[in-house]
């Protein structure tokens, strides 16, 4: 049985396990899930609470979020007893406990609202996963859609710690209405979409969750007016993936770099000035790329590279 400290997965006997105060054994059918002792509290975002339980779907397949990150155990919660956050209803089997879920929601929601860290950063998609297939890791709920998924985290968390955070930790308030790259903290934090979205004070914070969608899409616009664009990504086949081709030669298969955003970016000419990389393109391998985009239609953009290489 394995359990994920701060630094990396250790093996542990039961009789470990059970002797230590710093990790608790909780399991859902035949998984088994590790809590440690190492806390990552995140700001309260009562902001995008949501009274309408109704239309939202049911996360953690009703189980209680605040019981499994407070005390390593799976309790279902009650359909009675649910607040929406981020879209997602979530379930308790009290009064009380849903109200410390309330009073800071974005401590106990599973990553990404459910979906799997590793299918997002090694793939560039999101894939539901399974409270069958869970782990804590900093008192992060993070779900995964099979055990395979799982071991790539658990072998190596920290490849996977920053993969959530949008636009690189800046401030998508202060791009938008400035122009400015503002680092954000982590004491301003706002979970929109599953993302982890920071800012510099809680006065940039607050006007994103009063109209998170005005932002993401005028800071969208501007990244892809720029005259050049720096993005990185997964390689894919642009045509047997995505069904597009490069605008210079559309006889090509082309070249697609995925971004953690979803966005598509076909490179034009990457099989003549970057054969290497272009024979690799199924690898699904890590890539950095700058350039000017040509041509935009929704999700996907048409890059003319000024240089790309592989990211170790």
């Amino acid at each position: 049985m394995q359990i994920i400290n701060k630094l990396r997965p250790v093996a542990f006997s039961l009789a470990a396990i059970a002797a230590s105060t710093a990790t608790m054994n909780v399991s859902v059918g035949q998984d088994t899930m590790m809590k440690d002792s190492h806390g990552v509290m995140k700001h309260a975002d009562d902001n995008m609470m949501k009274t309408d339980t109704m239309s939202a779907p049911v996360g953690l397949d009703g189980y209680c979020p605040v019981c499994v990150v407070e005390h390593g155990k799976w309790e279902k919660g009650r359909a009675d007893i649910q607040s929406v956050f981020d879209g997602i209803a979530y379930q308790f089997p009290t009064e009380s406990i849903q109200k410390i879920f309330d009073a800071n929601p974005q401590k106990y929601v599973p990553v990404l609202g459910g979906d799997c860290i590793v299918c997002l950063e090694n793939a560039g998609k999101r894939v539901p996963g399974s409270v069958q297939h869970a782990a804590l890791h900093n008192q992060r709920l993070y779900l995964f859609p099979s055990d395979a998924e799982k071991k790539q985290f658990m072998d190596n968390p920290k490849a996977y710690w920053q993969t959530d955070l949008a636009v690189d930790g800046e401030c998508i308030v202060c791009l938008a209405k400035a122009g400015k790259h503002v680092p954000g903290t982590r004491k301003h934090t706002v979970i929109h979409d599953g993302l982890r979205y920071q800012f510099p004070s809680e006065n940039e914070a607050g006007m994103f969750r009063q109209s998170p969608d005005q932002f993401l899409s005028k800071v969208s616009m501007t990244m892809d007016a720029d005259t050049a664009v720096q993005l990185v990504g997964r390689s894919g086949c642009a045509a047997c993936e995505f069904g597009v081709t490069p605008l210079s030669n559309p006889d090509e298969l082309g070249l697609a770099v995925v971004g953690k955003d979803g966005k598509i970016t076909v490179i034009e000419g990457a099989h003549q000035a970057y054969p290497e990389i272009y024979e690799e393109r199924f690898a699904g391998k890590q890539l950095a790329v700058e350039g000017k985009i040509v041509k935009t239609d929704g999700k996907v953009r048409w890059l003319q590279p000024s240089s790309l290489r592989f990211v170790n």
